[in-house]
Order: structure tokens, then sequence, then C-alpha cells
């Protein structure tokens, strides 16, 4: 059953990270092109800033259901209760907190770089894109019980149908030449709705957690959320500042051009990442299960990790120059060959890391990264600034790759191989230094191919998109042939999926 789960929540959340970029794409050239780069970026930043606003969602999701699974896997329904109870009043609580921390910072933004809107309309962005976060603090509680609980797809089916009809009524809005408050209004109706519904089918799965628990001062989330925020702090300081210090240095237009490489390469990561983040709650209970072959399990999903990443970072390396113009009709928006390469570089570096980072998750063991945590957060701001002021928009790029592989891989392997597996990082180090050789490999192969076959016969959208599909084929079928044959836990993984779908055949 707990596979069938994890197979569900892969699916959903695949197709979802698939068909939604594909919108999306329509979405910012027309958005660029009715509202200007300006607006673009400006909205882009504000979304920045936003997120580190709603640091506390993404941590509370990780330290709640890292708390709940010993007790949902033991149907210890009291225990659960407990858990909830003192973590709803923390929701709560954080709520009302975003939402004043939202109106302060949203009459001060207007002075942080030179806004393409009037004060009064920068202002109102902000408070229309940031206050739905905040209320959604008051609705989000049971939803992450029923993630925990490995059903995250009876309501990631219904988040990600909201995203695509959001996405369709911009797309109308913006080609009726709506007013840019319309496509605003659209955004936080979305949140709330999303938000609204997740808690109607949670609160149905489970409709005990009404019920009063008899300890109503649990404190064990209030411990397990102050380390989850420090590493999901990091993370946002790692992916989520670029626009902030690009706004700051060179204006919104370019955090615009900036934006459009970052919002290819980020949702074609994100497809990436899903795909391996979605077993994640299986996880949890695969490592609280002491008959488990965890090793083995991690290396298949290790696997999987590099060969998409392999995929996705060789094809993004080889043609975001060329795609990103045609895509926006815009020559201010070409992206260099360093970028490209950079861009791929931590492409390929977010996914693989995710079974690392599961596996220390699922453990508890980001309470013990978070000096870790710190290091990244300060080497990617700092390295940001110095950067972007000497090399603009290759700097920013420049400084992540300089956080994930500097500070980021030579800690958290290590973490993980001592405390969960008791093996050598060695081991790790050394199967990620091979697949790095082979994705150098494959995509230097690619390279030849697209600029020998494909790259002079796309000078517009449709044929370019065409040969970018059948440069994705052939990467796809060099890399599996290479995958296969080298790695026999590459060949287990594929006879695990084959037998959990011939299960749900039966």
């Amino acid at each position: 059953m707990r596979s069938k789960h994890s197979f569900y929540n892969f699916l959903v959340s695949t197709i979802a990270a698939i068909v939604l970029p594909l919108i999306g794409f329509i979405k910012v050239r027309l958005f660029v092109k009715l509202y200007g780069s300006g607006v673009n970026g400006l909205q882009l930043t504000i979304a920045q800033v936003i997120t580190f606003l709603n640091i506390c969602e993404l941590a509370y999701s990780l330290a709640f259901r890292q708390l709940l699974f010993k007790p949902l896997a033991e149907e210890d329904k009291e225990e659960v209760k407990n858990i909830y109870y003192g973590a709803v009043k923390m929701f709560r609580m954080t709520g009302c907190i975003v939402i004043i921390l939202a109106l302060v910072l949203a009459f001060l933004f207007p002075s942080f770089s030179e806004s393409p809107l009037k004060y009064w309309e920068t202002v109102g962005t902000f408070i229309l894109l940031a206050l739905p976060y905040g209320i959604s603090y008051f609705l989000m509680g049971p939803n992450f019980v029923i993630m925990a609980d490995q059903k995250e797809y009876r309501i990631n089916i219904w988040i990600q149908l909201f995203s695509i009809i959001r996405m369709v009524l911009m797309i109308i809005a913006i080609m009726l030449k709506m007013p840019f408050v319309v496509v605003l209004c659209i955004e936080g109706i979305n949140i709330l709705a999303a938000n609204t519904l997740s808690r109607y089918i949670a609160l149905k799965e489970y409709p005990w957690l009404k019920e009063e628990p008899l300890d109503k001062n649990n404190t064990a989330f209030r411990g397990k959320a102050k380390y989850a925020m420090i590493q999901r702090l990091s993370e946002l300081a790692t992916t989520q500042t670029d626009n902030i210090v690009i706004s700051g240095f060179m204006g919104y237009a370019m955090s615009s051009v900036y934006g459009s490489y970052s919002y290819l390469s980020d949702n074609i990561g994100k497809i990436t990442q899903t795909m391996v983040q979605s077993p994640m709650n299986s996880f949890g209970n695969l490592f609280n299960d002491k008959q488990a072959d965890r090793y083995s399990v991690f290396t298949e999903f290790f696997n999987f990790s590099t060969y998409i990443s392999t995929i996705v970072a060789t094809v993004i390396f080889i043609v975001i120059p060329q795609f990103v113009p045609v895509w926006m009709d815009n020559p201010m928006y070409v992206a260099s060959k360093s970028i490209a390469l950079f861009l791929a570089l931590n492409i390929f570096y977010m996914t693989l890391r995710q079974p690392i980072i599961i596996a220390r998750d699922a453990n508890g063991l980001y309470v013990n990264a978070k000096n870790n945590a710190y290091l990244l957060a300060i080497v990617k701001v700092v390295l940001s600034i110095i950067l972007v002021s000497r090399l603009g928009l290759l700097g920013a790029v420049i400084a992540t790759a300089i956080a994930y592989w500097g500070v980021d891989f030579s800690y958290n392997p290590r973490l993980v191989y001592e405390k969960v597996f008791h093996l050598p990082s060695s081991r790790y180090y050394f199967m990620v230094c091979l697949r790095v050789i082979i994705a150098f490999g494959v995509g230097a192969l690619g390279y030849f191919v697209w600029n020998t076959f494909l790259a002079s016969n796309a000078t517009s959208l449709v044929p370019l998109l065409v040969n970018i599909i059948l440069l994705g084929i052939f990467i796809v079928l060099i890399t599996t042939i290479i995958y296969w044959f080298a790695f026999r836990s590459f060949r287990h993984l594929y006879t695990r999926l084959m037998s959990i779908l011939r299960r749900k055949r039966s």
C-alpha cells in the first residue's frame, strides 16, 4: 500500500511539474509583452521576498511530517492529535506575524529600487501577493497530516489542477489586456482556494483531528520546527536571493532577464526534483523499519536522480543560449554559454542531492546540519553581492555553484553516511565523481550533435522546440544505455518500478 501511495504521489507530481511550466512559458512571454520587463522583474523580486516571509510553511511542513511518521505508521491517533494540536497553535500565531510583516514591508518596499509602478501601486502589489500566504497558515494544519501519511496525491491532484486553472485564467486576462491587478487577484484567489479545499479533504479523511487531545501542551513540534526553519532559511538564501540582489544592483528589467533563465532552469529542475522528492514520505516510513535494506534503496534512488539530472542538465546547457531569446522574442534575453554552463551545473547538483537530503530529513538529521546551513546561506549571499556587482548575471549563477559544490557537497553526504548508513562517505563522493564524468561526456556528445545537425535548422519557436525534443530523445537514449550497463542498482530500480506497475494492474 505504501508503494502504491508513493507511486500515485510520483505520478501526480510529475505530470503537474511538466504541464505547469509548459503553460507558464506562454504566460511569461505574453506577460512581458503586455506589462513590460520592469513589471515582470518587480513581481519576481516581490515573490522572492515573500518566500522569506513564508519560510515557516516550508519548515513546518518538514518538522510536522517528520514527527508524524511514527505515530501514523502505528495508527496512534491520540499521539497524532497531541502533536497536531500543539502545531496548529503555532501555525495561527505565525499567520498573524506574517500578515503584520507583509503590511510593514509593503510600505517600505518601493524605496528598495526604482519601480516601474507608482508608489501606491507598488504597495498594493506587495500586499495582494503576500496576504494570501499569511491567511493560509490558518488553513494548512490538516494538510500536513495527509502528506505525512503518504496520501498527498489526494490533495495534490486538486492543488495542481487549481494551479493549471490559475495559469489559464492569467493567460486569458493578459490576452484580453486586463489591468495588472486582475493577474494579482487570480494568484491570491488560487492560493486560498487550494488551501481551503485541501483542508476540507484532509479533515474528511481524518475527522478525529477535530477532537481535543488529552495533552494540550505538547511542545515536540516547537523544537523540531526551530531546526527545520534553519535548514529552509539556508535553502531560500541559496535559491531565492538572486532576483533581489540583481534588482538592487541592476534594476527590475535585468531581474526580468535573469528571471527568464531561472524560470526555464528552475521549472525544468523542479520536474526532476519532484520525481525524486515524491517518495520522501515513503523514506520516512522506510527509516522507521529496522528490517528495511536502506542503503540498497538509497543507491537506487541516487542512480535515478543522477540519471534524470544528467539528461536535464545537458539539454539545458546545450539549448538555453538559443532558446531563451527566441522564446521571449527579445534579443535582450540572450544567455551566454558561461551562464548556461553554470545553470546546468546547479540543476545537476540540486537534483543529485535530493536522495541525501531526503535521507537526512527523514531521520531528523537537519538538527545536526544547522551550522552547515548557516555557512551555506552566508557564503551564497555574500558571494552573490560581490559577484553580481562585478560580473552581473553571470555572478549570480557562479555564486550558487560555489555554495552548492563547495559547502553543501562537503557536509551533508558525510553526515548521512556516518549517522544513517554507517559507511565511509568516500563511497558517495566516488559515485558522484563518476556520474559527473558521464554527464560531461554525454553533454559533449550532445553539444556536437546539436551544433552539427540541429541548431542551424531552428530559427523560430516551433522548429526550435521540435529540434530540442529530438536532442532530448538522443540524450535519453545515450544516458539510458550507459546507466543500464554501468550500474546494477539502476537495473534494480527498473525492476522495482515494473513490479509496482504489475501490482497496480492486478
